[in-house]
């Protein structure tokens, strides 16, 4: 889209009903992060 930053999300809202009780589900939020790091240009550093 041409975004000067990748943004990725996770597939629920704000999860107020589970926060706190130790029963998430972070496969979504693993899988946004992934996405966002296949995304990224990669870096190359240069002494």
């Amino acid at each position: 889209m041409g975004l000067p930053v990748i943004r990725t999300s996770v597939d629920h809202g704000t999860a107020f009903d589970i926060a706190g009780k130790g029963i998430v589900d972070v496969r979504s939020m693993i899988e946004a992060l992934r996405q966002a790091a296949e995304m990224s240009p990669s870096l190359v550093l240069q002494k």
